[in-house]
């Protein structure tokens, strides 16, 4: 499935194989199969502000992933300690 938003003012046509037209109103997320799609018209850029949001939104998420994984590597070690038997 294919994801396509429509970022212009007006509303846009999306043709597709069995020839129908699936419309795209402004600002509307529609899904469709990529391998039906004949032509997908001008769908407009995301706006600057989202685009930068998302960016922000990404980096957040990656910098919470790194502290998870180095947590886990921590614990892993641990965990091995604690298997060690005792002397």
């Amino acid at each position: 499935m294919k994801k396509l938003t429509n970022y212009t003012p007006g509303p846009r046509g999306v043709t597709m194989k069995d020839g129908s037209v699936v419309w795209i109103k402004p600002g509307q997320t529609v899904s469709v199969e990529a391998d039906e799609i004949v032509t997908t018209p001008d769908l407009g850029d995301k706006p600057q502000v989202e685009r930068d949001a998302d960016e922000e939104a990404a980096a957040a998420l990656q910098a919470e992933n790194d502290a998870l994984r180095a947590q886990v590597a921590d614990l892993g070690k641990q965990i091995e300690t604690l298997k060690k038997p005792a002397k």
